[in-house]
């Protein structure tokens, strides 16, 4: 577990059946992760690609996880953690294809994803 911090959550799906995929995420987070190492723990997808062989384990670089999930895949289910050495940066969270769960110990990460996603809301611990 993650220090105590905070968790924020944002809608998965927008105006006009827009889906906001891992890939946008990440985006919004680059310059906290760029050189993170991220674990993933993915349950269930959609659209594609062989990513329950990658083993929980493995840490893949931002950039091999952008390039490994295209914003063509739907996370339904899903765990993604940013580690900088061994600490974690962030916990990404897929909940049921419907929202982002996203949490962080450093506010500037919430700030930013709560600046792009106005949906954005603390969850209750």
């Amino acid at each position: 577990m993650l220090p105590p911090g905070r968790t924020i959550t944002f809608r998965a799906w927008r105006a006009g059946h827009r889906y906001v995929p891992l890939a946008e995420v990440l985006v919004y987070l680059g310059p906290f992760v760029v050189d993170s190492a991220w674990q993933l723990e993915i349950e269930e997808w959609l659209g594609g690609g062989d990513l329950g062989a990658i083993p929980p384990e493995a840490r893949l670089s931002t950039l091999d996880l952008l390039a490994l999930i295209p914003p063509s895949v739907q996370v339904v289910d899903g765990v993604f953690t940013a580690w900088a050495g061994s600490a974690r940066v962030v916990v990404v969270e897929a909940f049921d294809s419907t929202s982002w769960d996203i949490t962080s110990t450093d506010e500037r990460i919430l700030t930013a994803l709560a600046d792009r996603y106005p949906d954005a809301h603390d969850l209750p611990t």
